[in-house]
């Protein structure tokens, strides 16, 4: 299990990490500051998620690496979380009418951020 501290910080960095790679990586992020709201929705996946397997008790058994890609279940619910929340926030709030490639695309970039940061890191 993970210190409520521990959770909240990390949640920031991975919202952070998220916005930094998207600004860099992707110009239309830039656009109506699109990057700071997916850091934003990334820091809400993230704490959901993990907030979610501290409650439930499920750390040890969702923290178990897989054999070859060394991806547990913990870390890939983290991006998960993080993407569904941006393609949601940015598709049904914030940009209704961009191309959903775009949409999916900034979202697919805050998930895998989000895998990065809970694999290397937490």
């Amino acid at each position: 299990m993970f210190a409520v501290q521990d959770i909240v910080v990390f949640s920031v960095v991975a919202g952070a990490l998220a916005a930094a790679v998207l600004w860099a990586v992707w110009p239309w992020s830039r656009l109506k500051r699109r990057f700071l709201i997916a850091g934003a929705t990334t820091l809400l996946g993230f704490m959901a998620w993990n907030f979610t397997l501290n409650a439930t008790q499920a750390v040890p058994n969702f923290d178990v690496d897989a054999p070859i890609i060394r991806l547990s279940w913990a870390d890939a619910g983290s991006g998960v979380c993080a993407c569904l929340v941006t393609a949601l926030v940015l598709g049904l709030i914030t940009d209704r009418h961009e191309p959903a490639y775009r949409v999916v695309g900034a979202a697919g970039i805050a998930g895998l951020a989000a895998i990065a940061l809970d694999l290397f890191v937490l």
